[in-house]
């Protein structure tokens, strides 16, 4: 693992986007306590508060660190974070898109269900559901997308390795 004080620009940047994305589907968490908050008794509910403000507390203790460092990185070296290049934030974008489309999806099926089943729910209930969603799917993919690159990386490792043997 390379120290962080010898990391290039660029792996810095793709770090806090990781963490980013970390903090989204903890987010994403907190969301979904909130939507099921809608489905318990009140004893539980006080559980899923106390639940919900833990999920708040990581997001924060995960991600501010690394904006901060960002922030101070940005000030001292302006040109090097201006555009910013790795296959980080290629995933994190395609990440963002997939979670576009899933949620225009998904806005389509919970327009057919919710006539039909879950009409008398409020207004408040639908949002949290859609941010549950659109969270949850953004994170996921970019996790899956990190994931399938890394093993692509070191499938590509062992055959240049396996070659030069």
């Amino acid at each position: 693992m390379v120290e962080k004080s010898k990391m290039s620009v660029a792996e810095q940047i793709d770090r806090a986007h990781q963490r980013i994305a970390l903090g989204v589907l903890l987010v994403a968490g907190a969301y979904f306590i909130s939507v099921v908050k809608f489905f318990v008794t009140p004893q539980v509910s006080g559980i899923l508060d106390i639940a919900s403000k833990v999920l708040g507390v990581a997001t924060i203790v995960l991600v501010l660190p690394s904006f901060l460092k960002f922030v101070s990185m940005r000030r001292r070296n302006r040109e090097a974070c201006r555009e910013p290049e790795g296959f980080v934030i290629e995933m994190f974008n395609k990440a963002t898109s997939t979670a576009f489309k899933a949620t225009f999806v998904f806005l389509v099926f919970l327009e057919i269900v919710s006539t039909n089943f879950i009409a008398d729910m409020p207004g408040e209930f639908f949002v949290k559901l859609i941010m549950t969603v659109t969270l949850a799917v953004f994170s996921v993919t970019f996790f899956i997308l990190n994931r399938s690159v890394k093993h692509w990386e070191e499938e590509g490792d062992e055959t240049v390795a396996g070659r030069d043997a």
